[in-house]
């Protein structure tokens, strides 16, 4: 039909069919770019919304916490200046009533609401309390909070902080923070009224920042789940009654989102669900939230942008559509180049060199180009110095970080676990001073050990004496005992410091210890004896109980953490004067330890450095052996000690036969 008509017509014919079917394919393609561009830009907005929650809940969680920190130190403050206070006010000559008024003065003028000091024996005899004297008790039973403020009194701890709980007399929450006294044993406490912590919570709380959220046109719902998928913040039913509600199909993808921390989306005729995980700046997760996002307005201009470019293009001409393609790549050009140029600084921190074009034009457009690059290269050459900046000084502080743990864990080879603990508690190092403290200190020594060297290879005695003093070590460990030094083949620890369980129970302990490595020195010998070492291990161990200075001694370059006086002199002694493989213990540990063990009374010894005698006993065994399983006999040239229930019984009789032997040979040499 088209060549009926002339060239000009079928030209425009040509040219006006291509007009309507590029506009309408362009307006389709556009529509549909729009539209997924759309959809993405929503789910972004959902995953910026997760976020905005994610600081929220953290914030939520954490500020109400930081701020009950911040009262606690303040109040830990408050209380060591009374105790100061009333140190100097009773040194003054204050009397109760005086220092009273003058507490109830300062209380009404601070946060705090309730002082509490006690005398020694825990009466709170002043107080800003309008009520009688209180009288602090360590039982729990009778009093489930204020109990734990009698360590302080016993000085087992200088701070106790209390959480902020609901008081048993009337409901109301309270924070109460003590310290001990400064100048004699006693408790100092101070409280405050926390009931404007629930508020804070509520006005910091999710839903307050749901209904924030919900209160535009711009998101339809958002409802947020904890990790086990319980639903845990949802719309108000008052404000949005409609949209409170949830189906299943969209929670499904819940547990998923939970699970792989990869955010989902769905998309229904008119609604855009987003699920994305919610992170606390630490990584760790706290749940999920699911947005909705209306796409009604977007269907809408969709379909009005598609009726447009229909009449758009039914009336538009040939030379107004050239005309309008010709000026709208003109126009579009230089700020789709900048635009791109944005886009690769965002994704990829790189500005290419697709601007050079824009920038060399004069209009207002090369203008915009020329600052863009300018701004674009001084944020990329910020950016590279604040990343190798950060990357830096990151690897000097792992580093410095790796060397210490690298000395902390060589340093604690060198040291006794309380020592350890006692020095670097909290991550502090903590001084050591001296001071005196009744102690009980074990020596232990291996008999003859210098025949024992003469006959091993410097090797074969390196190995058994590290294993024998290894041994010992997990004895006195497990016992709880401050291993004070190794000399040579001898150990020398003690109990009573850093940590004392009483004077009475470090006595025990250290006998049972002292049991123990006896026992585990006669099963070395028996291991040591089938290896072919041929000389016997036996170990003398003594005990004492008396006062000691202990703490650090040394010169400002070189400390050492140890015991010295008398008494620790005296246990030296009461280990030399003790038989092989026998424990001995002085007048003073034996009168602890009476009750629980077997003992030989000694005739007294007399030791090097004490005039009179220095009476001794020996442990046979614990209280509930029975005394008939070992057998202990003594008379001149011969020592017979035999613990039925530890030895082995085959291995004593060979040794008797052995014996026996012997001696039958030894008197029939002497009868011929």
């Amino acid at each position: 039909m088209l060549a009926n008509f002339s060239f000009a017509s079928r030209l425009v014919a040509l040219v006006t069919g291509s007009i309507v079917t590029s506009t309408l394919l362009a307006a389709g393609l556009s529509s549909w770019s729009f539209y997924r561009d759309h959809i993405v830009q929503v789910e972004r907005e959902g995953l910026t919304i997760a976020r905005v929650l994610a600081r929220a809940y953290a914030a939520a969680d954490e500020t109400p916490r930081d701020v009950e920190q911040i009262i606690a130190n303040h109040m830990i403050v408050a209380a060591s200046a009374f105790a100061e206070f009333v140190a100097a006010a009773e040194k003054a000559g204050l009397t109760p009533a005086q220092i009273n008024a003058r507490l109830t003065r300062v209380v009404d003028k601070t946060i705090l609401d309730e002082i509490w000091i006690t005398n020694e024996k825990g009466l709170a005899y002043l107080h800003t309390n309008t009520s009688a004297n209180f009288q602090f008790s360590p039982s729990a039973a009778a009093q489930p909070q204020a109990h734990q403020f009698w360590s302080l009194l016993t000085g087992a701890k200088d701070v106790v902080i209390q959480d902020i709980q609901k008081r048993e007399i009337d409901n109301e929450k309270f924070k109460y923070v003590g310290v001990g006294g400064v100048d004699k044993p006693r408790i100092v406490e101070v409280g405050y009224n926390a009931r404007y912590f629930d508020g804070l919570r509520e006005q910091l709380g999710l839903q307050r920042i749901v209904d924030s959220l919900l209160a535009g046109d711009e998101i339809e719902a958002i409802f947020i789940f904890d990790t086990g998928s319980r639903l845990i913040v949802r719309p108000r039913a008052e404000l949005a009654p409609d949209l409170a509600n949830i189906s299943d199909i969209e929670t499904a993808p819940v547990s998923e989102v939970l699970r792989t921390g990869i955010p989902k989306s769905m998309l229904s005729r008119s609604v855009l669900s987003v699920i994305a995980p919610i992170h606390r700046e630490d990584g760790a997760l706290l749940g999920a939230a699911l947005i909705r996002l209306p796409t009604v307005r977007l269907g809408d201009h969709v379909r009005a942008q598609l009726l447009a470019a229909l009449a758009i293009s039914l009336l538009t001409s040939l030379v107004g559509a050239a005309l309008a393609a010709w000026v709208a790549r003109r126009q579009t050009a230089p700020i789709e180049a900048i635009t791109r140029a944005a886009r690769n600084i965002e994704q990829e921190n790189i500005l290419d060199d697709g601007l050079s074009a824009v920038a060399s034009r004069r209009d207002e457009l090369g203008q915009l180009a020329r600052v863009f690059k300018t701004t674009a290269q001084d944020f990329l050459t910020r950016e590279k110095t604040l990343d190798a900046l950060v990357v830096q000084r990151t690897a000097a502080l792992e580093e410095k970080n790796s060397e210490l743990e690298r000395l902390s864990a060589r340093l604690a080879k060198y040291l006794s676990p309380q020592l350890y603990e006692t020095l670097f508690r909290g991550g502090k190092v903590a001084p050591t001073s001296a001071q005196r403290k009744k102690l009980t200190i074990l020596f232990a020594d291996i008999v003859s050990f210098s025949e024992i060297a003469e006959s091993l290879e410097a090797e074969d005695l390196t190995r058994i004496l590290n294993e024998f003093l290894d041994e010992m070590a997990e004895v006195a460990l497990r016992h709880g005992a401050t291993i004070d030094k190794y000399i040579g083949d001898a150990v020398m620890a003690f109990f009573g410091d850093p940590k004392t369980r009483g004077v009475k129970e470090d006595a025990r302990a250290c006998v049972s210890m002292a049991m123990e490595m006896l026992a585990a020195t006669r099963r070395l010998d028996r291991k040591w004896q089938k290896t072919g070492i041929g000389c016997p291990l036996q170990i003398r161990i003594g005990v004492n109980t008396g006062y000691c200075t202990v703490g650090d001694f040394g010169s400002q370059k070189r400390m050492d953490y140890t015991i010295i006086g008398h008494q620790v002199n005296l246990a030296a002694r009461i280990q030399k004067a003790a038989a092989p493989n026998s424990i001995l213990v002085s007048q003073e540990t034996f009168a602890l330890v009476r009750d629980d063990v077997i003992a030989h009374e000694q005739a007294p010894i007399t030791v090097k450095g004490i005039h009179a005698p220095v009476q001794t006993y020996e442990i046979i065994g614990p209280a509930g052996t029975d005394k008939g399983a070992i057998i202990h006999e003594e008379s001149e040239g011969v020592i017979l000690k035999v613990d039925l229930d530890a030895a082995d019984k085959d291995e004593v009789r060979r040794i008797l036969s052995a014996a026996i032997q012997q001696l039958d040979i030894s008197h029939k040499a002497e009868v011929d």
